[in-house]
């Protein structure tokens, strides 16, 4: 495999076996592999304009200048192109009835690409000046290799979204055999063989290991075992010895982040339980390496997180018991330790979510004090909150205990994040979704108390419950006395609350009794049983479990940082909720300004009384107090 003069690699095409030969490049005219003729031209056709259309997308980036590297994202990625697009959706589309033939040509196209000895004229390339001061022949040959590297580079990203459109459509039954051992080879392969140092250089390559990852994540939704397999023998194949080797590691657990654990059907649980024993135990043994540690941490609360939101009855597979056992030992070690907190709190709080009751009872409390000590640290305070209300959820809706303990619970937390001696409704440093979140659940779980003892405190309304318009009236007196943050917390929760009503009951699960359970937005089911809900037809309704597949600093409740693993992720009328476990204070206040913007749908006349009164509250509290500040 040639060097590159830049630092890199060609990436390698796809090793193709002789038989694969038959394919002209043309597609469909030699194929053996069965078939009528009309699906043969669809194919046919369909192959050539894939084929016209990636070739001119590859010629239009060996078109742009040569001294700097192109970002290829900005022409190849998803919505980049939308005819483009559309192509690959109806390769998928067609890849449902002939699997093997979709997948072989596209590997065929990538060979031939590669192989493709066509001169490109380079006149009017943009060559670095350092290129121009080199003998005409140097510069000609550097010119014609940087050529060659781009235009590797774009024909695997294009490879790697067009298999990845063409996995989606796939069921368990395509990949049977030869074909998915193959496809799985290939790509696995490209994910192992990753130069480190080639991708800390360049963004393309960054962003092509990033495509892989993908793809292996799909491939393992109906390939686990065997992906997944493939993974712990390379893991334990390499030496822990050297710097080198914790870096090949990290990369190779960066890749293993989109693999999905399943919980449903119990063959695909005891399959992501031995997985997750095996991480388990090598996490356990990782010792010295700072980023060998965070790496591990990162990874398993990404894989746990998606199980988390969707697990909605006790497991108690020995196998995933241990494994969370080790690792939770392992996270509340590094807890206390403060270059570990932003990585140990987010993975001891996934592990307690999946645990059984007693477990998450008996450990739980240990967890929420750390937690509340490092909300007085500024780095640590959306860590930190993060971990509580993933807890708190559990702790409502999962595993309630009496309603009395559990009110006191709710206020005790309400009274470390509403101090009463502080002006201000939150810090800066966690965004104002994660109170609102905060104030919606307490209310899902019991509506009254959180009305008389949160939000209508928090309104400065007259505390007779419910409100009526006499007493709506006799609201002027207080407007001065109005904390103006604490009053948007309490209309966007009573918003966001009256929507998951609203949602609920368009499915007809308003009205259901205590323990009615139902489904939550975030994809897992809430308790059998909740003995505190005492809400009066509340008690199916929670806003859906604060998980994300993906940690990368979304808002609380942002669409797009809902668990993929979850199917109806928008339980509160497209207020789905999705949490980070770190990023601390990124993009804090454009959260913030995305989360007010952002109005649910809600339709009043499903609404519970209780709840209408309510928002007509707040309503009339934030009309009058902005009436007030412009007459």
């Amino acid at each position: 495999m040639p060097a590159d003069e830049l630092g890199g690699e060609y990436l390698p095409a796809p090793a193709l076996p002789e038989s694969y030969d038959s394919y002209d490049g043309m597609g469909a005219s030699q194929m053996s592999h069965g078939g009528t003729s009309i699906e043969q031209y669809a194919i046919r056709m369909l192959y050539e304009e894939f084929r016209d259309r990636a070739s001119r997308k590859i010629d239009d980036i060996i078109e742009l200048r040569l001294d700097r590297e192109p970002d290829l994202t900005k022409y190849l990625e998803l919505g980049a192109d939308v005819i483009f697009d559309r192509t690959l959706e109806k390769l998928g589309m067609l890849a449902r009835r002939r699997p093997r033939v979709i997948i072989e040509l596209l590997l065929v196209w990538r060979k031939t690409t590669i192989d493709a000895t066509d001169e490109y004229p380079l006149e009017g390339a943009g060559l670095a000046d350092g290129s121009r001061q080199q003998p005409p022949q140097a510069a000609l040959s550097r010119a014609h290799h940087i050529i060659k590297e781009r235009k590797s580079l774009a024909s695997v990203y294009i490879l790697c979204r067009a298999l990845s459109a063409v996995v989606e459509q796939l069921e368990a039954s395509h990949l049977e055999g030869d074909l998915g051992d193959r496809l799985e080879e290939l790509v696995f392969g490209q994910v192992k063989q990753v130069n480190p140092a080639n991708l800390r250089r360049s963004h393309n390559r960054r962003q092509i290991q990033e495509l892989y990852a993908r793809l292996i994540g799909q491939i393992s939704d109906i390939r686990f075992a065997s992906m997944s397999d493939r993974f712990i023998a390379e893991l334990e194949r390499i030496p822990m010895v050297s710097s080198g080797s914790d870096e090949r590691i990290v990369v190779l657990l960066h890749n293993m982040r989109f693999l999905r654990l399943r919980v449903f059907p119990i063959d695909a649980l005891e399959e992501s339980s031995a997985f997750l024993l095996s991480c388990a135990k090598f996490y356990s043994r990782t010792s010295g390496s700072l980023r060998l540690k965070h790496a591990w941490a990162t990874l398993l609360t990404e894989l746990l997180m998606p199980m988390a939101a969707v697990v909605d009855v006790e497991v108690n597979l020995p196998e995933l018991v241990q494994a969370l056992d080790i690792i939770f030992a392992k996270a509340m070690k590094m807890a206390p330790k403060v270059r570990h907190v932003h990585v140990a709190f987010p993975l001891a709080a996934a592990t307690l979510c999946i645990s059984r009751r007693d477990v998450f009872h008996q450990r739980w409390l240990s967890l929420l004090e750390y937690c509340i000590q490092r909300l007085k640290d500024k780095q640590f305070r959306r860590v930190s909150m993060d971990a509580i209300l993933r807890m708190l959820w559990v702790y409502l809706f999962r595993y309630p205990e009496a309603s009395a303990v559990v009110t006191r619970r709710i206020d005790s937390l309400s009274r470390i994040f509403f101090p009463a001696t502080k002006l201000h409704a939150w810090p800066k440093t966690v965004p104002p979704s994660a109170f609102v979140y905060f104030l919606v659940c307490a209310a899902c779980y019991n509506f009254d108390f959180a009305m008389r003892q949160l939000l209508l405190n928090m309104l400065q309304t007259d505390s007779g419950w419910p409100g009526t318009t006499r007493e709506l009236s006799e609201i002027g007196p207080i407007l001065d006395s109005l904390n103006p943050a604490r009053v948007g917390l309490a209309y966007q929760a009573l918003v966001a609350i009256a929507a998951i009503a609203s949602s609920r009951a368009s499915l007809g699960a308003v009205g259901g009794g205590p323990g009615s359970g139902g489904d939550n937005g975030g994809g897992g089911s809430g308790p059998s049983t909740n003995t505190g809900s005492t809400g009066g037809g509340l008690a199916s309704m929670h806003p859906p479990f604060p998980g994300v597949a993906q940690l990368s600093g979304l808002d609380y409740f942002s669409p797009d940082s809902a668990p993929k693993s979850s199917s109806n992720a928008s339980g509160a009328g497209g207020c789905s909720s999705g949490l980070v476990a770190t990023g601390g204070a990124r993009k804090a206040e454009q959260d913030s300004t995305r989360s007010r913007d952002r109005q649910p749908s809600i339709n009043p006349a499903m609404l519970p009384d209780r709840i209408r009164n309510a928002l007509a509250t707040a309503i009339n509290v934030v009309q009058r107090y902005f009436g007030a500040l412009n007459p």
